[in-house]
């Protein structure tokens, strides 16, 4: 007896396949398993099958849900249905990926979405077979079913689908003012905090530099100019010192003073 796989191609009937399926379904179930009911079932499943000339994978499933249904392994039976239902929607999935891919690669979907690809280019056509991927992926390995529902009928919008799946930040506003003034650490050494305005600006570069090698999406600050400020204040404060030491001749004391004054030098 040949079994007609889902391909079209034909192999021997395995009845050991039937019981490792039904066992594997109980081994789900507060009941765990039981053999004699497996082996009872593929052999009646085996029995009828054997009165065709041939028989499909799924008639095979379908005698196996009908003999698990009225058996005492209700539970078993509904393990085996929500199994089969996953894996038929799986196939379906991988089905739609390929149609999806064949599309990309001959260009027969070209939607110019993202001014920056040219999705005839050969770097194109990787990127968006990427991201049709790990969109598949986030969408059907990592949401709810509520959420799923949702995405797929344009309740919800997920910004950035095609990175969901990796995990890591997008597009944040890295904490100048903190790191400005403790330091930080990269994967080289550890940063010292600015002490200077021109040091705070060359730290900038390198948080955004860094923090970009992490993630995607853009790097910024909320408020760079106030993250700044206490560093503009110092560099001021070390070159006023300066110009008023050997410029006017004044002390350190006098500058110390007039500095605490809130820079008034009218009476010096």
């Amino acid at each position: 007896m040949k079994v007609i796989k889902r391909d079209g191609r034909q192999v021997e009937f395995n009845k050991q396949k039937i019981i490792n399926a039904i066992e594997l379904a109980m081994e789900r179930t507060n009941d765990g398993v039981n053999h004699d009911i497996a082996l009872n079932i593929a052999n009646k499943v085996a029995h009828d099958a054997e009165q065709m000339k041939s028989i499909s994978v799924e008639q095979i499933q379908d005698m196996v849900e009908q003999r698990l249904m009225a058996s005492s392994k209700k539970d078993a039976a509904k393990e085996f249905i929500t199994y089969r239902s996953e894996r038929t929607r799986v196939r379906e999935l991988d089905k739609q990926l390929y149609k999806e891919a064949d599309k990309i690669l001959n260009c027969e979907n070209v939607t110019n979405d993202n001014a920056n690809i040219d999705q005839y280019s050969f770097s194109g056509k990787e990127e968006r077979i990427s991201d049709m991927v790990h969109k598949s992926y986030a969408s059907n390995k990592l949401f709810t079913d509520r959420v799923r529902k949702a995405w797929e009928q344009h309740y919800i919008y997920i910004h950035d689908l095609n990175k969901y799946a990796i995990g890591e930040h997008n597009c944040l506003f890295a904490d100048v003012a903190r790191l400005l003034k403790n330091g930080f650490s990269t994967r080289n050494g550890d940063v010292r905090g600015a002490n200077s305005v021109s040091t705070a600006f060359q730290l900038v570069a390198v948080i955004f530099q860094c923090q970009s090698q992490v993630q995607f999406g853009g790097v910024a600050s909320a408020h760079i100019d106030t993250d700044i400020a206490p560093y503009v204040r110092k560099s001021f404060i070390k070159h006023y010192k300066n110009g008023m030491k050997y410029i006017s001749g004044y002390s350190n004391e006098a500058i110390n003073d007039v500095i605490s004054h809130g820079f008034d030098i009218s009476n010096p």
